[in-house]
């Protein structure tokens, strides 16, 4: 009976090379990782962020899931892509009922789209003086969270919660950790295989959120196409190189290092751009702050030297974070795995449980 049936989260992590699902369990300490899972997603099952094909989608959740023996009944999952709007804008200050009403028409004088064909929420993050407070918007084109909800539902899944990317992911990497990480200005890198989200997180406030066109993908695509290979030669040889090689002062003759260095550069290009607009956009008369530190995720972060190689061109401080490596998140995967690809599914099932709780 309805009456006595409990429901079972999953989160739930749609990208365009993998699927991700973590179940998860409150412990006293922290959490405990019940049930993982990834799959291969269908190809071109993904453009942009939406998806094209819901019910063959559904059918690949549904067989991961299967496959793993998870048994949830609801979803959360996470809207991501190009087109998400995130950002902190000053509001005249109001309450929120108020602010509720007029949401849409304030969004649309900074939401590059169209208000009406996005979901749009915010929250108020306190005030910037006696007038005006701070309010971060985040505008998601319905076209991508109605196709992924779509998939889920296709899948046997209830969503219950969509959230955005970023925001899971900075939950279990930082907040997760219940240490003074996010009283800093960092910066998280989750480097999938087509995109690189990217957002900077100024004392525990979202402050900028990009979609760089660029991944883990691109790099196995150029193994690939030099070396005529094929996909899976191509992947396991882009895995047995270690990039920080190339900042040797006199670097060894290496041609596949060689054919991953524009890529790699090109990426880091991106990414010091993102820092230098945020950096442009501090107010006059505020305390101007500067990102101090990133943090890479993301199945392209596996990428040997990864971090030394973005530290060394950026002058930061960078390192990569898996979801494992936090003491206070119990699991059974062995010394090698540290969850660097797990990050969004993870956060997104601890938000769930939260919920739930």
């Amino acid at each position: 009976m309805a009456l006595f049936s409990k429901r079972s989260f999953v989160g739930l992590d749609l990208g365009h090379y993998s699927l991700k699902a973590v179940q998860l369990e409150k412990t006293p300490g922290g959490w405990r990782v019940t049930k993982s899972a990834t799959a291969p997603t269908p190809p071109d099952a993904l453009k942009d962020g939406v998806v094209i094909d819901p019910q063959t989608m559904g059918n690949a959740i549904k067989a991961m899931l299967r496959d793993a023996g998870i048994t949830a009944t609801t979803a959360t999952i996470a809207a991501a892509g190009g087109s998400l709007f995130v950002r902190p804008v000053p509001f005249p200050k109001m309450s929120e009922a108020a602010l509720r009403k007029s949401i849409k028409f304030e969004a649309s004088r900074y939401v590059p789209g169209s208000v009406e064909d996005s979901f749009v929420e915010f929250e108020i993050m306190g005030p910037i003086n006696e007038t005006q407070m701070n309010v971060l918007i985040v505008a998601a084109p319905k076209d991508i969270v109605d196709s992924r909800v779509q998939a889920c539902e296709a899948a046997g899944l209830e969503v219950d919660i969509v959230d955005v990317e970023m925001f899971a992911a900075y939950r279990s990497l930082v907040e997760a950790y219940q240490d003074e990480g996010s009283l800093s200005t960092m910066a998280i890198v989750d480097i999938g295989a087509s995109t690189t989200n990217m957002s900077v997180v100024d004392h525990g406030v979202f402050a900028m959120n990009r979609s760089i066109p660029n991944g883990g993908k691109a790099l196995t695509d150029a193994l690939k196409s030099y070396f005529k290979l094929s996909d899976e030669d191509a992947e396991h040889g882009k895995a047995q190189l270690d990039v920080s090689e190339l900042l040797d002062e006199v670097p060894k003759e290496n041609p596949p290092l060689r054919v991953l260095q524009p890529h790699l550069d090109d990426l880091v290009r991106e990414v010091r751009r993102s820092l230098n607009y945020f950096q442009s956009q501090q107010t006059e008369g505020s305390d101007p702050r500067a990102v101090e530190r990133l943090v890479l995720a993301g199945g392209g972060a596996k990428l040997p030297g990864i971090a030394r190689y973005i530290e060394h061109k950026l002058g930061l401080p960078v390192q990569c974070a898996g979801v494992f490596e936090n003491p206070r998140i119990l699991h059974g995967s062995t010394k090698d795995d540290s969850g660097l690809e797990l990050a969004v599914a993870s956060g997104l099932a601890m938000r769930g449980l939260a919920k739930a709780a």
